[in-house]
């Protein structure tokens, strides 16, 4: 595949790296809701181009649901979300002292709030919003079809410096460049997160009309060809418009990065973290 170059403001992945930095153990209700599995949420490094300068690194995470485990195994209070982002804030301390809290963006693509009780629970992702924003410097992100915030919680994202969550389809500007955010799934209306498919494309059309180098969704596309499942209606909506760098998650992939004929790249960040550093204009 020929590398192109990505110019500020369009952010281009170089590379993720085949295993993982570092793993976070976690523990989640089974299938079926028949007792618990354990697993771990792997943090993968990798190196971008064409982000702002004033972003050093950019962290994608998505579909955190757990709780996370204390160093003695036990169980914690914590969601697996709110260890991720204290344990981030090692890593980056550790392996890039340099890097400032300022200069960090974080992009939460949803479903971040996981019980040990009944699989694929909903619930409040508040706390996983707030531990990111304690330690970094902005964080964006969309609803999963299983977040259910507050109306109070909606109102601190809302108020909250450094924090936006994207409630309705709409595009930003951060440090030069365009982050564009749809959250939810396609579904019947009437159930939280959802929007009925028609509307959900249209408003889709409507974000990448207005050319966002970024664009961060809850529900991924498909890629056939690659054997990657999700919803083709957004993969041909992709296919017909400009370059962006997509995140999205909700069905996991077995590689987290695709690119379509027309230059646009994919990120699955179901059950992983991505960590980018950015790199020099080739």
């Amino acid at each position: 595949m020929k590398r192109r170059k990505a110019e500020r403001g369009q952010p281009r992945v170089l590379r993720v790296a085949e295993e993982p930095l570092e793993v976070v153990p976690f523990v989640s209700a089974a299938p079926g809701s028949q007792g618990i599995i354990y697993g771990g949420l792997p943090i993968y490094p990798g190196e971008m181009q064409g982000l702002p300068e004033e972003v050093k690194v950019l962290i994608v995470a998505s579909d955190l649901q757990g709780v996370a485990l204390s160093d003695n195994g036990d169980y914690s209070d914590l969601l697996v979300g709110e260890k991720l982002a204290a344990t981030l804030e090692g890593l980056l301390l550790r392996h890039m002292p340099d890097v400032r809290p300022d200069q960090v963006l974080v992009c939460l693509c949803g479903d971040l709030y996981g019980d040990t009780a009944v699989r694929g629970s909903s619930g409040d992702p508040l706390p996983v919003w707030r531990a990111f924003r304690r330690r970094f410097g902005t964080v964006f992100g969309v609803n999963g079809n299983h977040d259910l915030l507050t109306s109070e919680g909606e109102a601190e994202l809302a108020s909250t410096p450094g924090m936006h969550l994207f409630t309705e389809p709409a595009v930003l500007h951060h440090e030069n460049m365009l982050i564009a955010g749809l959250g939810g799934v396609t579904g019947r209306a009437g159930r939280p997160n959802r929007t009925p498919e028609k509307e959900y494309l249209e408003r889709l059309e409507w974000l990448l009309q207005r050319g966002p180098a970024l664009l961060l969704l809850h529900q991924s596309p498909d890629l056939p060809g690659a054997e990657l499942p999700g919803h083709a209606g957004i993969r041909e909506r992709l296919e017909a418009g400009p370059e962006v760098l997509v995140c999205s998650g909700h069905v996991h992939w077995d590689q987290p990065l695709a690119e379509l004929d027309n230059g646009v790249q994919l990120l699955n960040t179901d059950g992983r973290v991505l960590v980018f550093t950015a790199a020099s204009l080739c």
